[in-house]
């Protein structure tokens, strides 16, 4: 796409600058963390995917690709997911689900659904939403999703005794309820977005966001005003205290542990209103640093991660554990660390203007 959208692309880029703090907390803030810095984590991942979703929606509206560009492209990102499990993290890949794993089974998802009448899409997405606690409720909720690693043998052996079914369907980390609902939401808003006049379709955001934003976050405080940790919960079937509790899982604290209505209305309000905001002062020079992340969105995932697994949660590394801290501690080495991963990507960008390269390199470079 040469003429960008650069208010997407700063939308991308803080969803980045908020997922490397998210991903940091576990193993330099030492617990509880804040309810601020709660939130502040709980933007990252709805953002990505919905931003995820519609410009797979604007390049199937506007560009017409074929099925296959979708599937080439989902495959590239499933290749990427797997290798950052097997060769980061050490564990068989396809068992945990992280957030790519849901990116890349949406673009085929979405070149079907947008297909759909309007009505069913609408539909479609509502059915999502609402199966979500359904399943919670009636097959229970892991405090934590089972992995294999991939150094102490026996992986597969090992998988058949993991409920891999349950962990892609509702329990992994970005399972397919409700996150494909989220890809999709962005799917049906990025079908209007280039075929409405900006003026209109900011209008209509602005208004469907804040009721979203609204109802979610009255509700949230009326009927789940507090946030608790792990100590009490009981994610059984039917469990009667399941949805009194937003569970930390191994020091990740967003708010979507599990992901309730409450979280899904409240911050996928905000991001809709966040577009015409961003669309309106997307001239300001601050904000257009954070494009940078926003268009290599992939290579800072796999950088931050390298970075977080041989650097900071590594103890056998020559570097060693860099350790937990408190708020202050954390803030200088997560900015540091976000700083690093900017120049790189800044570099990246420089020397790839006008250069022609093969398509996996491009794709996990970015533009």
């Amino acid at each position: 796409m040469k003429d960008r959208d650069i208010s997407i692309d700063i939308l991308r880029g803080i969803a980045i600058f908020a997922m490397i703090a998210a991903n940091m907390a576990p193993y330099n803030f030492a617990e509880p963390h804040g309810f601020a810095f709660r939130i502040y984590g709980s933007i990252a991942a709805p953002m990505f995917i919905f931003l995820a979703g519609m410009m797979v929606s604007y390049t199937a509206t506007i560009k017409a690709h074929k099925l296959n560009y979708y599937l080439k492209r989902a495959g590239a990102t499933l290749l990427v997911a797997a290798l950052i499990d097997s060769l980061i993290w050490d564990i068989l890949p396809f068992i945990t689900y992280d957030v790519l794993y849901m990116i890349a089974l949406g673009m085929p998802v979405i070149f079907f659904f947008n297909k759909l009448p309007r009505a069913a899409q609408v539909i479609l997405i509502v059915l999502i939403f609402a199966i979500t606690p359904l399943l919670h409720y009636y097959l229970g909720y892991a405090e934590s999703p089972s992995e294999v690693v991939l150094s102490e043998g026996n992986a597969f052996t090992a998988a058949s005794e993991i409920p891999v079914w349950r962990q892609f369907l509702h329990e992994g980390w970005f399972p397919l309820f409700p996150w494909i609902g989220v890809s999709l939401l962005g799917a049906f808003v990025g079908s209007f977005k280039f075929k409405t006049a900006p003026e209109a379709f900011h209008k209509n955001l602005l208004i469907a966001g804040a009721a979203l934003f609204v109802t979610g976050l009255v509700s949230w405080l009326i009927i789940l005003p507090e946030v608790a940790t792990n100590e009490g919960f009981d994610g059984s079937p039917q469990s009667p205290v399941f949805y009194k509790f937003l569970i930390t899982r191994e020091g990740y604290s967003e708010l979507f542990y599990p992901p309730t209505f409450f979280y899904l209305f409240t911050f996928l309000g905000f991001i809709l209103m966040m577009l015409p905001l961003m669309y309106k002062i997307q001239r300001n020079a601050v904000l257009n640093l954070l494009t940078v992340y926003g268009r290599s969105s992939l290579l800072v995932y796999i950088l931050h991660t390298l970075f977080i697994a041989v650097i900071f949660a590594n103890e056998d590394s020559i570097f060693g554990n860099i350790g937990l801290h408190d708020f202050g501690g954390f803030m200088l080495l997560y900015l540091l660390h976000a700083l690093v991963l900017w120049l790189i990507c800044f570099g990246v960008q420089k020397l790839k203007k006008g250069k022609q390269f093969p398509f996996l390199v491009n794709f996990i470079l970015g533009s």
